[in-house]
Formats: C-alpha cells, sequence, structure tokens
C-alpha cells in the first residue's frame, strides 16, 4: 500500500549510550545554521550522532527528514542521483540538480548526507547551489573533514569521556562497554572487582566508540583482564610501528586489527571478499561470490555467524529476506587485506558476474508472477549494480561487458523511476563502446526508451536510427523489431506524429511475432500500441488491443503490464464517453499498481480517473481527484513524465480542466483542487478507489473548524511560507509559543505538514 512517508531513517537497533549534550548542541547548531557538518575519526560515532539528531528533529520537518547514504557512491556524477532517491524524486525529464532544486525549493525538510569525505568537493559544490535556492532546506551532514563553505556550521564529535582512575565515576565509555558486554554475556556488571580493569580498558580505547564496542563483543571469550592484556599488547606493537598516526587512529587500527586476528581463518577470508559488496548481501551472494579457495561454499555460512557473533557483520531483515552489512571503517579495513590477498580483482569480477546475470533473469523472470518480490530483491541491491558497472568501467576490458549490464538493467530503470540514473551509466558505457556492436544496439534502444518517458523525442529518434543501423549491419532481426516499434512509441509524444506511430508499432509487432519465440517485447509493443490507437482516434481498436492484451496477463499472473493495459482500457472508455466502465478499468488499474509503489502509473490513472468523473457530471470530485494527481506527480515533474511528454495528453488535461472550471467557478474549483492535494498520499489513493471512510467529508476540510484570532494570523503566515522563527519574531511571541500555535492548527485541520495548511488556506477568502 502507498503511503505518505516522512523519513526513510534505518531502525536504531542498539541504543545510543550518551551523547546527550552533543545532541542537543548539534540540534541548537542547526535551528542557526542551514548546514552543520559532524566530522571527527573514523569509528567516533559521527553516523550514529546524525541519525539520533534527525530522528528527535522529525515533527520540525513537515515535509520529511531523509537520509542520503553516500558511503558506497563512487563518482561525484551519482550524488545527485542518489539525493534524489533518497528524497522520493524520480523526475526523468529535467537534469537531477535541476530537479532537486525545483522539488526542494518549497519543501521544510532535514537531508542528512552520511560519509561525505571521499567525496567532499562534490559534496560541497552540491550543497552550496541547494542552499541558496531552497530557503526551507537544512542539511546535516557527515565527513571526516569539513565541506569548507560559506555558513558551514561544524561540529568535531568527540570521543567518550574516559574514566579517571582515581575515581569510582562511570562515564559514558565505560556505560557503553557495560551494555554491550552485558549483551554479549547476560549478566554482565562492572563491578568492584572489576572496574579498574574496564576503566583501563576504556582508558587504552581513548573513548572510540566503534574500538569499545568490538572490545566489549570479545567478552564471550575473554575476561575483561584478558582484553586489556592482549589490547594493550596490540596498543603497544602499533605505537612502534607507526608513531606518527594519531592516538586515536591507532587506537581504532589497535581494536580491528585485534579483532581481525582472533577470527578464523574462513573467517578472515570471507571478512576480506566481503568487502567486495556495496551495501550489503543476502547469504546467496556471499556463497556466489566469496566461496572459492580457502572457503567452500558449505562453510560460508558458518563463518558468517562467526562475524555476527563478532560484530564483524551487521544483520538486516525486510519483507522476509536477510541481508548482511558492514560498517563503512569495518569495510575498508576488509577491503586493505583484499588488496594485500592480491584477490581483488577476481572478487570484483565474480561480484560483477553475479550482478549481471541478476540483471539478465530479472528480464527473462519479470513477465510473470512474483513481479513485486523481484523488484523488492533487485531495489535492495541497488549500491551492488553501481558497483558492478563501476567496475567495468574502470577496466578496458570490461567495458563491453559493463554495456551490456547496463541495456540488461532497462527494466529495472524503468520500474525502479531510475531513468535518469539508467541515462547516466547508458551514456558513460556507449562512450567507451563506441563501435557497432550488439551491445551497442542495445544500449542506444534502451537510452531511446528513457529519453522518450522524459518527453525527448528527436534525442530518442536519433538513438533509435543508430540502432536500427548497427541491426541492419549485423543482420540481427530482433534488434530491428525492438527499433521499429520504439520509434512508433517516440513519434507518440508530438501531435502531428500520431499518424506515424500506429503503423510503425504494426509493423514493429509483426517483426517481433516472426521471431518465432516466446517475446516480452511483443507484449510491450502492444500496450503501447493500445495507447497510440486510443490518442490517434482509433478507439474501437484501442479497446480491442488492450482487452486482448489484459487476458494473457491476467492468465500468466503477470501484474504490471496489465495495470497499463487497464489503464488504457479506462482511457479508451473516458473517449467513449462511458465513464463508469472508465472508472472501474482505472481503480482496477491503480489497485494493480500499488504494490509496485508505481506513482507514475497511479498518477496517470489517477488523472484519466478524474476526466472519467468530470464525464459522469460531478465536476466536484473530478477536481479533488485533479488535487490528489497533482501529489503523485509532484515528484515526478509538472504534470508528470506521460502528460509533460505527451502532447496531446496535455491538451487533454487542459481541456477537462477548463470544463471543471466553467462547470464550478474559478474559487470553488482551486477550493476543491487544494482539498485533494491536501490529502495523505494513501488517504487520496482511498479517496480514489471509492473507499472513504464513513467520517469523510467530500466539502473541504475543516470547514466548522473555529481558530482564535492569534492561530488566524499563524495560518496566513503559513501560507507566506514563514519559518516557526520568522512567525515568532513578526508576533512578537517565543519560538516555541510559535511551535505550538503550529502545532494546534495542523491537529484542528487534521493536517500532518505546514505544506498543507498553506494551501488550504490558499484556496480560501480567509482563515
Amino acid at each position: 500500500m502507498t503511503t505518505a512517508v516522512r523519513d526513510n531513517l534505518p531502525v536504531d537497533v542498539t541504543s545510543l549510550v550518551g551523547r546527550q549534550g552533543e545532541v542537543s548542541q548539534v540540534k541548537k547548531m542547526l535551528s542557526s545554521s542551514r548546514l552543520a557538518t559532524l566530522t571527527g575519526v573514523g569509528g567516533v560515532g559521527k553516523t550514529r550522532l546524525a541519525l539520533q539528531v534527525a530522528r528527535q528533529l522529525r515533527r520540525a520537518f513537515p515535509d520529511g527528514v531523509w537520509l542520503a547514504p553516500l558511503a558506497e557512491v563512487g563518482e561525484t556524477d551519482l550524488l545527485a542521483l542518489t539525493v534524489m532517491e533518497a528524497v522520493g524524486l524520480r523526475s526523468p525529464t529535467q537534469e537531477p540538480v535541476a530537479a532537486l532544486t525545483d522539488y526542494l525549493r518549497d519543501k521544510q525538510l532535514l537531508l542528512v548526507l552520511d560519509n561525505c569525505e571521499h567525496l567532499v568537493e562534490g559534496c560541497a559544490e552540491l550543497v552550496a547551489r541547494l542552499l541558496p535556492a531552497c530557503p526551507r532546506l537544512r542539511i546535516l551532514a557527515t565527513s571526516r573533514e569539513p565541506m569548507g563553505i560559506d555558513g558551514e556550521s561544524v561540529f568535531m564529535v568527540p570521543t567518550l569521556p574516559v574514566p579517571d582512575l582515581t575515581t569510582t565515576a562511570t562515564p559514558e565509555s565505560m556505560a557503553l562497554f557495560a551494555e554491550r558486554a552485558a549483551a554479549a554475556v547476560p549478566g554482565f556488571l562492572v563491578t568492584e572487582n572489576n572496574r579498574q580493569a574496564v576503566a583501563s580498558l576504556c582508558r587504552h580505547l581513548d573513548g572510540l566508540p566503534l574500538a569499545i564496542e568490538l572490545a566489549a563483543v570479545r567478552m564471550r571469550v575473554l575476561s575483561v583482564e584478558e582484553l586489556l592484556a592482549r589490547q594493550g599488547d596490540r596498543y603497544a606493537l602499533l605505537t612502534r610501528g607507526n608513531r606518527s598516526a594519531q592516538p586515536r587512529h591507532r587506537s581504532l587500527r589497535a581494536a580491528v586489527d585485534w579483532s581481525f586476528e582472533l577470527c578464523s581463518d574462513t573467517e578472515r577470508l570471507l571478512w576480506a571478499r566481503l568487502s567486495a559488496f556495496a551495501g550489503g548481501c543476502d547469504l546467496e551472494a556471499a556463497q556466489h561470490v566469496c566461496a572459492g579457495e580457502g572457503l567452500p561454499a558449505e562453510e560460508v555460512l558458518e563463518a558468517i555467524a562467526g562475524l555476527l557473533d563478532k560484530s564483524i557483520l551487521l544483520r538486516e531483515e525486510t519483507a522476509g529476506r536477510v541481508r548482511y552489512r558492514m560498517l563503512e571503517t569495518i569495510r575498508q579495513y576488509g577491503r586493505e587485506r583484499l588488496l594485500e590477498s592480491r584477490e581483488e580483482e577476481v572478487l570484483h569480477r565474480r561480484h560483477r558476474d553475479y550482478y549481471l546475470e541478476q540483471a539478465e533473469q530479472l528480464q527473462v523472470q519479470w513477465f510473470g508472477p512474483g513481479q513485486t518480490e523481484l523488484l523488492v530483491r533487485m531495489r535492495a541491491e541497488h549500491a551492488n549494480l553501481r558497483a558492478a558497472l563501476e567496475f567495468c568501467l574502470s577496466e578496458p576490458a570490461e567495458m563491453r561487458t559493463g554495456l551490456h549490464m547496463a541495456g540488461a538493467l532497462w527494466l529495472y530503470w524503468m520500474l525502479s523511476g531510475l531513468q535518469k540514473e539508467g541515462e547516466y551509466w547508458l551514456r558513460r558505457t556507449l562512450a567507451s563502446q563506441p563501435e557497432p556492436s550488439s551491445e551497442r544496439a542495445i544500449g542506444l534502444w534502451v537510452y531511446a526508451y528513457l529519453l522518450i518517458v522524459g518527453g525527448e523525442k528527436d534525442a530518442a529518434l536519433a538513438m533509435i536510427g543508430e540502432c536500427e543501423q548497427i541491426a541492419r549491419r549485423l543482420d540481427d532481426a530482433a534488434m530491428h523489431a525492438h527499433a521499429i516499434y520504439l520509434s512508433g512509441f517516440a513519434h507518440l509524444l508530438r501531435v502531428e506524429g500520431l499518424d506515424q506511430s500506429v503503423p510503425l508499432l504494426n509493423e514493429g509487432i509483426r517483426l517481433e511475432q516472426a521471431l518465432g519465440e516466446p517475446n516480452p517485447h511483443v507484449i510491450v509493443a502492444r500496450v503501447i500500441l493500445s495507447l497510440a490507437s486510443c490518442m490517434s482516434g482509433q478507439v474501437q481498436a484501442a479497446l480491442t488491443i488492450a482487452e486482448e492484451c489484459a487476458a494473457e496477463l491476467k492468465a500468466s499472473g503477470e501484474q504490471y503490464c496489465l495495470s497499463w493495459c487497464l489503464t488504457y482500457l479506462g482511457l479508451a472508455e473516458w473517449r467513449q464517453h462511458d465513464g463508469r466502465q472508465a472508472t472501474q478499468y482505472l481503480r482496477e488499474a491503480i489497485r494493480c499498481k500499488q504494490p509496485f509503489n508505481d506513482l507514475l502509473g497511479i498518477g496517470c490513472a489517477m488523472e484519466y480517473l478524474a476526466w472519467s468523473t468530470m464525464d459522469l457530471g460531478d465536476p466536484e470530485r473530478a477536481a479533488r481527484l485533479l488535487g490528489v494527481s497533482s501529489v503523485l506527480w509532484e515528484p515526478l515533474g509538472p504534470l508528470g513524465p506521460l502528460l509533460a511528454g505527451f502532447e496531446l495528453l496535455q491538451d487533454w488535461h487542459g481541456a477537462v480542466e477548463e470544463q471543471i472550471k466553467v462547470a464550478l467557478g474559478e474559487v470553488a474549483y482551486q477550493q476543491a483542487f487544494h482539498s485533494g492535494a491536501v490529502l495523505p498520499v494513501d488517504k487520496g489513493i482511498s479517496y480514489a478507489l471509492g473507499e472513504e471512510t464513513s467520517g469523510h467529508s467530500e466539502s473541504p476540510p475543516a470547514e466548522c473548524v473555529a481558530f482564535t484570532q492569534r492561530e488566524k494570523q499563524v495560518i496566513q503566515m503559513l501560507a507566506e511560507g514563514l519559518s516557526n522563527r520568522c512567525i515568532a519574531e513578526r508576533l512578537v511571541i517565543a519560538r516555541r509559543t510559535a511551535e505550538c500555535h503550529v502545532a494546534n492548527i495542523l491537529t484542528k485541520l487534521g493536517f500532518t505538514t505546514r505544506s498543507q495548511v498553506a494551501s488550504w488556506a490558499a484556496s480560501r477568502p480567509s482563515a
């Protein structure tokens, strides 16, 4: 079910010990500065502190608190794309930084950029572009070094206080050790007998949280005194070997080195090999990539269990699937060991081969049952797919395989709303392989498909033209067929191309069917043909094609293409002026799309549903549905790509909107539109499906709510986009008082965001 999510922060599996003072300081810093950067050595807890601050600030940011993890991002060009994904933006029509700027311009939002140090210049450039253009945006970053830009406030995260051996106080470093040791050995307590040893150990580790946690987990096999003795030996050796290193770097290195030495041979080997993964992996991937000399496949699970016991690996379970990941400091250590073993290239190639196989299997398995599970699994591997493609581009001998992989992921780019990222990888891989080849033809075809969805007809047709040339040169009948039907899709973008679209699609389908084998391209082309027929006035043909496709897809268990068949059936029935049948098809389409969280598809179906509702003589509900669809379009760009790119659909939208305004009047239209636009996404979808609860009112929200005079003033200021601080300054009241007024208004209206209040206020003569 699609819901209105306001953050993507991970669930904290362990408590944050101490840090109350640091949390308060960072929150205060963010209240006066729009960019706060937490710096400090590896293992000091920058990420944990940032996440704790973000969790406590959720209520202060009505448009959400969003985490963009950057540790696995290898290229500066992927920064904006990564942030887009983090905030839920899926615009295929704009350059990423421009899309981000437009999307965040009016948002009161906190963005957490985690692990910036390896891309610090790129992060600084991105932040320097976003902050001036987005006045209500605040950014909390973690990095081993500051960004060094104007307006940045820097907070050096300290290590935890260490004990004074002359007192009996229990500072935070000892409290952390005690809590983690008790998790490893239930019943463990700091007592008079072991206090001195625990205190000495925490001092040896310089109060560094990660080092303390790694030491505590060894309590399963060693006493505190034994821990202290072994850690002391390791620390002394390290100090003699590298006197220039900072003490805290030596402490962390000592703790990690020591943890590595206490692992079995198979655990050490697995630790090093798992560092080839980005963003973690599941058991199947670990066995496939890491098994080999010194580590039989049947021993991988036991080695994983050992690394889990030692807190080297972290276990995460989502949707019934278990994944394993490392903290970035631990992963980087593993990569050093992998380099030393001279296995790095072999492991990265094996890693690439595994994810190339996953991409190829997605194409084969997609057109059948189990699609949502397939997509969820692939989305979880996003960082690994990036790493595999980056490996291909770093090795001349692998670049052709990289182009093949980027093309094989065409369904993934489309279904995940990652059209711009798909373009990024195809642009790079195509540039690396300019000579005609089957891989280049496929890459051009996929790139053209992504451009069509973004509304770029001319660029798409140019690529299709080169694709056809290569197909003729290589005598590739399949690629020729693909290119013909895709050119028909491209011609749908402009009104003057409609006459060419249907013949090209029909010819492409004939060629696809002549290949004489099961071919998912036939289904894709026929679904597009149903839209083309509808748009070109051949409505009965559109109904026939879509009905036949829908029957076949239902029989096979396929849901995604089925949802588009139902959407176009609804559109065709609207053109036939059968609003009731159109409504039935479109509601069924929305239900099919919900498991995929297909906002693009739901937005299209919602738009057509509004048109059908107007046809049924209910302009107020139609206006409200247009308001709901506008919320779905927002992360996709103005009117959404499948309307913005298709001129005729834009014309139809404008005509229906004008009909509604004539029927209601401008003021009533705006009221109804905004009453839909302020609904949370899940409630808006329920409304479209006719599933309103008995308490739902079709009148604009809060019709009879009474406000105090002060609340009315605050509502007007919210409509102006003022922050709580500005409201407080204008009304000469405490900021906390302003926050209370805003909270009361949200409660009375039943809203969750300030922007909803602003939209509601704008739709009314007065609040």
